[in-house]
């Protein structure tokens, strides 16, 4: 299930979905990536892929997701907080009403 955030001071909606993992071919590696749709109210949508790949002799698909989740989308997602998917809703629909 996707999780929803909400950056008030740059009004910028996102929602994420679950980070995957996969292995890269070749099998010393895994690939962990989750796509992320940012909406602001400059009624602009950007969707973008983020991704990062882990030793598969350091990791397991568990602990590389979890490090994805503590390293890559902090960045992403810098001063937004978790909302409920009501929320994002509600903010999806007063800037496509804008359009």
């Amino acid at each position: 299930m996707s999780e929803y955030y909400y950056d008030e001071e740059r009004a910028i909606a996102y929602k994420v979905s679950p980070p995957e993992v996969s292995v890269v071919p070749g099998g010393e590696r895994l690939l962990v990536y989750a796509n992320v749709k940012a909406t602001n109210f400059k009624k602009e949508k950007v969707r973008r892929a983020f991704s990062e790949e882990y030793p598969l002799e350091q990791y397991n698909q568990e602990s590389a997701k979890e490090a994805f989740l503590e390293k890559i989308l902090p960045r992403v997602l810098v001063g937004a907080v978790k909302i409920s998917r009501e929320e994002y809703q509600q903010i999806k629909e007063r800037v496509e009403a804008a359009l």
